[in-house]
C-alpha cells in the first residue's frame, strides 16, 4: 500500500466554507474520475484546536494506492491535459504553494479486544 498524505491550505481570499464546499463538490468528484488506481481518498477538516495553536492547513487529504503501478498512474495523469484541469481547478480554491504533500510509511498499533 502506497500512502500521500497532503496539508492543503485554502486561498485566503476565501472562507473555510467555500473552501470545504468547493473540495467536496467539485475537486473531490473530479479527482475520483481521474485517477482510477485509487483506493481511498479521504479529506478531514480541522473543527476544534483541543491543544497548540491553530493549524497552517485547511484539510488533511490521504491518497492510498495498492501498489505502484497505481501510483505511477496517476503521476502520469497528473502530466496530462485532464491533470492540468484538476491543477487549475486547485488554484481556484487552495493555496497550492503552501500545501505540503508527503509519500509517507504507515505503522499501526494492534489492541487486544
Amino acid at each position: 500500500m502506497i500512502k500521500i498524505v497532503m496539508f492543503v491550505r485554502r486561498r485566503r481570499d476565501i472562507s473555510t466554507e467555500q473552501f470545504r464546499e468547493h473540495y467536496e463538490t467539485v475537486h473531490a468528484p473530479l479527482a475520483q474520475s481521474l485517477f482510477r488506481s485509487l483506493r481511498a481518498y479521504r479529506r478531514s477538516y480541522p473543527d476544534k484546536v483541543l491543544s497548540g495553536g491553530e493549524p497552517s492547513f485547511d484539510a488533511i487529504t490521504e491518497l492510498y494506492f495498492d501498489d505502484e503501478a497505481g501510483f505511477r498512474e496517476t503521476v502520469a495523469v497528473m502530466s496530462s491535459p485532464a491533470g492540468k484541469a484538476l491543477q487549475e481547478d486547485e488554484e481556484k480554491f487552495m493555496d497550492r504553494p503552501a500545501t505540503t504533500a508527503m509519500l509517507m510509511t504507515e505503522a499501526q498499533s494492534t489492541f487486544p479486544a
